[in-house]
């Protein structure tokens, strides 16, 4: 929801997908702040609004370059000095000095009239709106000079319920801005009040002395010729007209513009990208932090509902391939299963008791090792005659000895032969 607040007109429209609702205008009485409220609580989008009034200051300041809280302070003392009675402030950098201390050049602004703008934010914090911030037409004018080369420029804008606003601009940064209610038509006020902003430039010598201002008009093409018939270049002033329908298509605003008020277009401006500083403080911006906590968690549960949806599935696929790999076990299983079955099947009936049958084992086993069969004695024996080539045997008896072979438990073999050479 973009709101416009002009010194004599309130109005809101609902941006969706690049293009601009209608304005809906309210009443400054306690009936229009009514409307305002029911129109809130059928839109609880986050709410922008954008401010063109005359009760704009900026204060250009020379400051020391600080950080930290020793830069904070110095801010807060700058505020108290020039704003006591405005809580809508900001300081934005334009630049560092590149010699000596390196100092900064600090642009202080602020809407002096706080009184303009409290009922409708009161409204708003009632409702809990969501407030993202407070902007003013001048801070975010400065994407439209993206493709100007100029380092000096005065860009002209007519909003139809605030007036003519003309901003100066040095490398593109934003010095000086005036908004100037309009009697006459368009042209005619240009040409007025152009060449005494003009001079209130050259009395703080901007541009410097022998550079050219470069005058950037806002229209749209039915006005140009108009506008040409009033307007004439000077060696220090330059006119430029910027057709508001090809702006708007730069900026991929789908809205069409029937005539030269640019108040659509700086919405849209602003809906699309808002610049990092603005007039509201944390108290104005508190229903908003909210909103984007709420929106943090609600993504935050989505994506892990659907990661735990992607891991049940992922789950349920590796089981099923844990079930497609034990199916072939457990066939194996069963075969052996059936066979074990099978050959104990087969085994005799018997009456024997299993006890007996592992002793009868154990017993078995132990008179193998005590006797052992000739097979081995022989073979042993012939390993240790082939030593002896020329013995020659001709008899051969063995027999076990009463005392055992140490340090085996079992008997000793002794083994007699008969031979010659």
């Amino acid at each position: 929801t973009l709101l416009f607040l002009s010194a004599d007109s309130f109005h809101a429209s609902v941006w969706r997908d690049g293009k601009l609702g209608d304005a809906q205008y309210f009443s400054n009485d306690s009936n229009g702040r009514e409307q305002f409220s029911a129109f809130l609580k059928l839109h609880r989008n986050p709410v922008y609004m954008l401010v063109d009034v005359i009760e704009e200051d900026f204060r250009l300041e020379t400051v020391p370059h600080l950080t930290g809280s020793a830069r904070k302070d110095l801010l807060t003392r700058k505020f108290e000095q020039f704003y006591r009675g405005t809580p809508f402030y900001q300081a934005t950098l334009l630049q560092r000095h590149e010699d000596g201390r390196r100092d900064d050049d600090m642009l202080f602004s602020a809407l002096t009239n706080p009184q303009r703008i409290s009922p409708w934010l009161d409204t708003l914090l009632a409702n809990h709106t969501p407030l993202a911030g407070i902007y003013s037409l001048p801070n975010i004018s400065t994407p439209l000079l993206r493709n100007i080369t100029s380092d000096h420029v005065l860009l002209l804008s007519w909003e139809k319920d605030a007036g003519l606003r003309q901003t100066y601009f040095n490398n593109k940064r934003l010095h000086f801005s005036r908004l100037t209610p309009i009697s006459s038509s368009f042209s005619e006020s240009v040409s007025t009040e152009t060449p005494r902003t003009q001079q209130y430039l050259k009395s703080l010598s901007l541009p410097p002395p022998g550079e050219v201002l470069d005058v950037f008009i806002i229209c749209h093409a039915n006005d140009k010729p108009a506008l040409q018939s009033h307007l004439e270049a000077s060696s220090d002033l330059r006119y430029t007209y910027l057709d508001i329908q090809e702006i708007g298509g730069r900026i991929k605003a789908k809205n069409a513009y029937a005539d030269s008020d640019a108040t659509p277009l700086f919405l849209h401006l602003l809906a699309g990208k808002q610049p990092s500083s603005n007039y509201a403080n944390s108290e104005h911006t508190h229903f908003h932090l909210l909103w984007q906590l709420r929106r943090m968690l609600f993504i935050f549960a989505v994506a892990t509902a659907v990661s735990g949806v992607l891991w049940s599935a992922l789950s349920f696929m590796q089981g099923r391939n844990y079930v497609s790999e034990t199916d072939p076990i457990k066939a194996q299983a069963e075969h052996i299963r059936q066979q074990t079955q099978t050959i104990k099947n087969t085994f005799a009936n018997t009456t024997i008791p299993a006890a007996d049958m592992k002793t009868a084992v154990i017993l078995s086993r132990n008179l193998i090792k005590y006797t052992p069969p000739p097979v081995e004695i022989l073979r042993d024996l012939t390993l240790v005659l082939d030593s002896f080539t020329q013995v020659k045997v001709s008899k051969l008896d063995w027999q076990a000895s009463a005392a055992d072979a140490a340090p085996s438990a079992y008997p000793a073999q002794a083994i007699n032969f008969d031979g010659g050479l």
